[in-house]
């Protein structure tokens, strides 16, 4: 009972500073012109007009990147205490071995190897655009450089959080093995997976399929802006393409990273007694 109270409290709070941030980011972005078409009942707005997303919430080094990295730390303690105290099967040791230390390499990834807290300058190798480690923003990480370190291990980290516990329910339930456990050492991840599949689903269609297309969004009068095109509203509202969903996705995966590693060390704990 426990157990649950401090899941369904963290998540409650989690979950309701994310909605209130994208609450705000979407009339940050397009409650301006709400406003403008409909004044008496979408009388108040924070937008300016500009149509983005508040670099300070979701820009790289914004409020949503810093809290992924207390997740990642938070979840590295976690593992490390794993590591160091429990008693497990290899196969776990070697699963558990390999998800800190990646989960430690894309923390440093993230502050850039340490350039946005020191304040370094990037080498020539990632500044030089016909190097293969050109990074894109010039900063010194790897995964600005090219999908081989971006976009493919996010599919497959993606892939994990969202797919791996329904797979081994279809497959092998009844299935008590240690690789079993350390997938699902609990079933509320289940519902956290869920959620990362249901808030990426319409993004990954949306913009694969090219479909949102930004000049159509705004209507014009000979007095200015009109009104939204509405399809074109709503593409992008239920994509959210009003913020920078991949740092939302990471934070949500960080989550379940996070709530990964203190069920898995619960689940360590009771096999063990």
């Amino acid at each position: 009972m426990k157990d649950d109270f401090g899941f369904k409290t963290y998540n409650k709070i989690f979950f309701s500073f994310l909605f209130i941030l994208i609450l705000y980011s979407f009339d940050y972005s397009l409650g301006w012109g709400l406003n403008l078409m409909f004044p008496s009942t979408y009388f108040f707005t924070l937008g300016t007009g500009n149509n983005g997303y508040n670099s300070f919430i979701w820009n790289e080094n914004g409020l949503i990147e810093y809290f992924q990295i207390i997740l990642t730390i938070f979840t590295l303690i976690v593992l490390l205490r794993i590591i160091l105290t429990y008693k497990y099967s290899n196969l776990i040791k070697i699963l558990i071995f390999f998800q800190f230390f990646g989960l430690a390499y894309i923390t440093i990834e993230e502050i850039s190897w340490g350039q946005h807290l020191i304040k370094f300058n990037s080498p020539d190798l990632f500044l030089d655009e016909g190097s293969i480690f050109y990074n894109k923003q010039g900063e010194f990480n790897f995964h600005n450089t090219s999908n081989l370190f971006n976009e493919i291990p996010r599919a497959l980290i993606l892939l994990w959080c969202t797919l791996s516990i329904p797979i081994i329910k279809l497959i092998n339930e009844k299935n008590k093995s240690d690789l079993i456990l350390f997938i699902k050492p609990n079933d509320k991840l289940l519902n956290l997976g869920l959620l990362i599949l249901f808030l990426s689903l319409p993004d990954l269609i949306i913009n694969k399929l090219e479909l949102i297309d930004n000049s159509k969004l705004f209507i014009f009068n000979y007095n200015g802006f009109e009104r939204y095109d509405l399809f074109q509203f709503f593409l992008n509202a239920i994509s959210l393409n009003f913020i920078r969903f991949s740092e939302l996705q990471e934070i949500l995966i960080y989550n379940y990273f996070l709530w990964h590693s203190l069920f898995l060390a619960k689940t360590l704990v009771k096999k063990s007694n």
